[in-house]
């Protein structure tokens, strides 16, 4: 359905019907007459229409409808019969931009639209028509909901991170991926990524493997205090609790233990008969040399990488 202004009045007209069931959908002058309105009521029958728009509104609107209309689809959006066509995008993203722009409300009812406008389809779609038309309220408004929802898988949240350049989602959402085994990620999500992206991910989740290997299959040095009466045994004790501990949890087959986990157990750990002196020098030479934490490290570096490529893009 086409809605118009009227030459009349100043009154908005459903043009070729007069049903209140129908939809009010994709219309160039809609949007061409209510832009530069603070505040506009339509009232039919038993339903109304709010429109609300800032003055200030989005600048893609500026030009939009400066160009002659030409070729075969100059009559485009003039009539029911020439629909506008946004390439890419079906109507059902453009009916849950209006959705949220007009708060579709069912007077007989008094209940909201029946549309999910907290699901993730209904948010991506809502992202995707405000960044086209650039209406900062649909973009934040998808951006908020979509940060922490529950039902967006990680992949998805790096290729909009990456689609629409939100730069927030970058960090938190490469680690979290990253703490994931890879064997749990889903091969076909993985390829929806970003080329940059997923070579990223493989570079650092082989660093990060490779450096924990080594670290399950050689234990730091034993640090023997000042007053040890038994270095020799001290060392010997010393690598085989590491073998029986931190190295388990690196390598772990069920569960990943990060670095910062597994150097707080050991701190907490009882060593006995491994002497007190040498339990807190060893100890303090795992914390000193960061053996445990460098696998943050290589995320970071990456991450570094990441947001110069993505923010240059």
């Amino acid at each position: 359905m086409l809605l118009c202004l009227s030459s009349e009045s100043n009154v908005l007209t459903a043009s070729g019907t007069t049903k209140i069931d129908q939809q009010f959908l994709n219309t160039r002058q809609l949007i061409t007459t209510v832009m530069n309105l603070l505040f506009y009521k339509f009232s039919h029958s038993s339903i109304i229409f709010q429109l609300t728009f800032l003055h200030d509104g989005p600048n893609v609107f500026a030009n939009l409808f400066s160009l002659p209309r030409t070729g075969i689809r100059q009559d485009e959006g003039r009539s029911d019969k020439s629909p506008i066509i946004l390439d890419g995008h079906s109507s059902v993203d453009f009916d849950c931009l209006l959705d949220h722009l007009f708060r579709r409300i069912q007077a007989d009812t008094d209940e909201l639209s029946p549309a999910n406008t907290e699901s993730v389809p209904f948010l991506i779609s809502l992202l995707q028509m405000g960044a086209i038309f650039d209406i900062g309220v649909a973009k934040s408004h998808a951006i908020h909901h979509l940060k922490t929802h529950p039902d967006l898988e990680l992949t998805m949240k790096l290729q909009l991170c990456h689609r629409f350049r939100i730069i927030t989602w970058l960090s938190p959402t490469f680690k979290a991926l990253v703490s994931q085994p890879i064997e749990n990620l889903d091969p076909s999500s993985l390829g929806q990524l970003p080329t940059r992206i997923l070579h990223a991910l493989i570079q650092v989740k082989h660093r990060i493997t490779t450096h924990r290997l080594t670290l399950a299959a050689v234990a730091p040095p034993a640090i023997g205090g000042f007053s040890c009466l038994t270095p020799v045994t001290c060392a010997l004790e010393w690598e085989s609790a590491w073998k029986e501990g931190p190295a388990e949890m690196l390598h772990h087959p069920d569960i990943f233990y990060a670095g910062r986990d597994i150097l707080a157990k050991l701190v907490s750990a009882d060593l006995s008969p491994i002497c007190l002196e040498c339990v807190e020098m060893s100890v303090f030479n795992v914390k000193d040399s960061g053996c445990l934490l460098m696998e943050e490290g290589f995320v970071e570096e990456m991450l570094g990488e990441l947001t110069t490529w993505l923010i240059n893009q």
